[in-house]
């Protein structure tokens, strides 16, 4: 009785550490012509179906951290990666206001990146479309 007690115990223990889905954290650089973009969000949508995307916003450094709806982290896997920059401000008959975004005529690299369950490094350098 004592050893299957123990048993499961280790069992949940082994799981609670390890997670169910091996689900791991992605954070990046996002530069172009060798500038950090300041602005905009990265999307990572998988290539294999059944896995969630996740999204990041691109802080003022060019640094991201990929978020997943629900909570969950990234899940192992191979992604397409997507730069949406950010809005343009207009006014209330649509002219652009202030300078156009810097970033707008870039785009995210083709091939695809893998995540692996577990800490991701990911630099992204967008190039001119």
């Amino acid at each position: 009785m004592r050893q299957k007690l123990f048993g499961l115990v280790s069992a949940i223990a082994l799981v609670t550490l390890v997670g169910c889905g091996g689900n791991a954290s992605v954070t990046g650089v996002v530069t172009a012509n060798g500038e950090t973009v300041d602005g905009g969000s990265i999307v990572f949508k998988p290539i294999e179906e059944g896995i969630k995307p996740a999204l990041g916003k691109i802080g003022s450094d060019g640094s991201f951290m990929l978020q997943v709806a629900g909570g969950d982290g990234v899940a192992p896997g191979n992604y397409q990666v997507i730069y949406m920059p950010p809005d343009q401000k207009e006014d209330e008959s649509g002219r652009a206001i202030g300078p156009p975004i810097k970033w707008r005529a870039f785009q995210a690299p083709r091939d695809p990146v893998t995540v692996e369950a577990t800490e991701n490094n990911i630099a992204i350098e967008l190039s001119k479309r």
